[in-house]
């Protein structure tokens, strides 16, 4: 039986989760059952009174092109070893995309351990990772972050650096960083603000019981050098409409609107499925569900895993060059997915 679990339910998973995640320590587990699990869902897959698989459904404030939408980060997905290859895996992600619709949300994100696990349900790369190190300066400085350190003022400088960067991110609150200190401090992390003189200049945090790693580094591009990048964070559009409200056309689109037939192959969310009229204007977009079947060569098809990496801006597929119009389509520019559980 597949169902959501009840508050006082949720540390019934904690048995699963160490066989599943034994790299986590033991603080790391105690921070994630007491912190995330206050206001997230935990759908799980029951056998005899047994949880034998479950997923994570973790809520996110997310910045979209200047509005606020809330979308669930997926975390947790795991069988027991016992159950593995009897589709509990298929059978709540099934669940948790179709629930997600209903609420017409506009998209679903993760960090996959394996890709292969995840694009069978259409979820694609929408964000690579930078891995960014700080420039040496002789008037840089570290100053250790402590607890009287004002959350809210450190939300608010992250929210407008991203917003400088990007059009896609998980909104700062003094909560979002209280948490944040909290995770970090289960691996023994550590929070410096880096200062420019007497500037404050960015943020920079480590963590690892054993080997110490960048959790991130947040400061202006004159302050830091790439040294690399990787793909991190798969997403998924779950309500399309929903999603599509918040792409435009480019301003130097030669007219205001635009209207195209597009068809859109969607299996696992029959909501998705189907033949749609796409009106955009220069502020957004709405979509129109047409009753005629779609038939391959007289529109443009799109599956929703090319729309989802079309639209977040991180690949276009060649139906979008044959679009009218299609040059005109303004994709989000920059997604910043940094979050980690």
């Amino acid at each position: 039986m597949i169902r959501y679990l009840k508050a006082e339910e949720k540390n019934r998973c904690l048995k699963l989760w160490r066989e599943a995640f034994s790299e986590d320590s033991d603080a790391f587990c105690d921070y994630y059952f007491k912190e995330k699990t206050r206001d997230n869902r935990v759908l799980a897959c029951e056998e005899d009174g047994r949880i034998v698989s479950m997923l994570h459904q973790n809520p996110y404030r997310i910045f979209l092109r200047g509005a606020e939408v809330c979308c669930d980060y997926i975390v947790g997905v795991a069988t027991a070893v016992s159950e593995r290859n009897k589709g509990h895996m298929r059978g709540l992600l099934l669940t948790a995309l179709r629930e997600m619709n209903e609420e017409r949300m506009p998209f679903t994100f993760l960090m996959p351990a394996r890709e292969s696990l995840y694009r069978p349900y259409d979820f694609r790369y929408i964000f690579d990772q930078p891995r960014w190190v700080l420039r040496y300066d002789r008037t840089l400085k570290r100053v250790p972050g402590s607890k009287e350190t004002l959350m809210e003022e450190l939300a608010d400088w992250q929210n407008a650096w991203l917003k400088r960067q990007y059009e896609v991110f998980a909104i700062r609150d003094k909560e979002y960083l209280a948490r944040m200190k909290a995770e970090l401090e289960s691996e023994a992390g550590t929070l410096s603000l880096i200062y420019d003189g007497d500037w404050f200049v960015g943020m920079e945090s480590e963590w690892g019981l054993g080997e110490r790693e960048l959790r991130y580094l947040y400061t202006g591009e004159r302050y830091r050098t790439q040294v690399g990048k990787k793909p991190s964070i798969m997403g998924r559009i779950v309500c399309l409409p929903e999603f599509l409200r918040h792409i435009r056309l480019k301003k130097d689109c030669p007219q205001d609107e635009v209207s195209v037939e597009i068809g859109v192959h969607d299996l696992f969310i029959p909501a998705n499925q189907g033949a749609w009229l796409w009106t955009l204007t220069k502020s957004g977009s709405r979509l129109t569900q047409e009753s005629r079947f779609i038939s391959q060569g007289k529109m443009s098809v799109f599956t929703i895993a090319e729309l989802t990496q079309w639209l977040f801006g991180y690949e276009t597929p060649k139906q979008a060059d044959e679009l009218p119009f299609g040059a005109y389509i303004e994709p989000f520019h920059g997604v910043f997915l940094d979050e980690v559980v």
